[in-house]
């Protein structure tokens, strides 16, 4: 038992093949006890020429990272920690919608493996009662003529403690009984349409049917700035369709921007 009197939930490179269910074809699938980040490991492999399509999981993060230089809170044993690294062909699609479609593999999982129905709060997290329970970090490199992807996901997997300064806002799916390499799986599966096919919009009307944030007055700051206005809807690619206060209609992308329920 750990320290909250669970089962030892172990992850492993053969115990993700398993539940993957598939040969190799060609998947480098790692698995660490700790990584400092699964994003900055994945880069390393692809700029390094170790690895073209590659799954990298870690039980705990020293530094992960979220959007806007933001750190992920990613403590040893109760989290999902894992980053994705695969070619891309990087005119095909925008950051905003490879986030938007990674949310919807995520709550697709979750819902599937745990019959809890979480929600997406633009561009990159997803709630479940109130907190947030998942982050997803894009990236992108062009190495030579090459392009790749490296989609970062980490979820709180198992109900844990968070410190003080997290208690309010961060929160866990709670799964009983769910494996780790099961999720992992699971969410990889989901994702496999769009990864091999960026045009892909089968995730498009889940997205705009859970989100956190239509038809519910925001703040987004930008390159500084804040502005307020109303969210009206989603675009094809992910992006977030605002309602000035002072009645101009914009839609927000990836980039420095956050956004925030008044």
């Amino acid at each position: 038992m750990d320290q909250i009197g669970r089962e030892p939930d172990v992850l492993s490179a053969q115990g993700l093949r398993d539940a993957l269910g598939f040969g190799d074809h060609g998947l480098d699938v790692r698995v660490f006890d700790t990584l400092d980040s699964t994003n900055r490991y994945a880069k390393e492999l692809a700029k390094n020429g170790e690895a073209t399509h590659a799954l990298i999981c870690a039980s705990s993060q020293t530094a992960g990272r979220g959007r806007m230089g933001k750190s992920f809170y990613s403590p040893d044993g109760s989290g999902v920690y894992f980053s994705i690294l695969c070619p891309f062909e990087l005119s095909s699609a925008c950051a905003t919608s490879v986030t938007s479609a990674a949310a919807v593999a995520v709550m697709r999982a979750i819902r599937a493996l745990t019959g809890k129905q979480t929600e997406i709060k633009w561009v990159n997290d997803l709630y479940l009662d109130g907190k947030k329970v998942c982050g997803i970090l894009a990236e992108t490199l062009l190495m030579g003529r090459s392009g790749f992807l490296v989609l970062g996901i980490g979820i709180n997997w198992y109900a844990a403690p968070f410190p003080t300064e997290l208690s309010e806002i961060a929160g866990s799916v709670g799964a009983v009984g769910v494996a780790r390499s099961t999720l992992i799986a699971r969410i990889y599966r989901e994702l496999t349409p769009y990864l091999s096919d960026p045009s892909n919009r089968a995730w498009l009307e889940e997205y705009r049917a859970h989100s956190a944030v239509i038809g519910k007055d925001i703040v987004w700051t930008e390159n500084g700035v804040s502005r307020k206005g109303r969210a009206v809807g989603i675009d094809d690619l992910g992006g977030l369709c605002v309602q000035t206060e002072d009645g101009e209609s914009c839609t927000l992308q990836s980039g420095e921007i956050s956004v925030r329920l008044v």
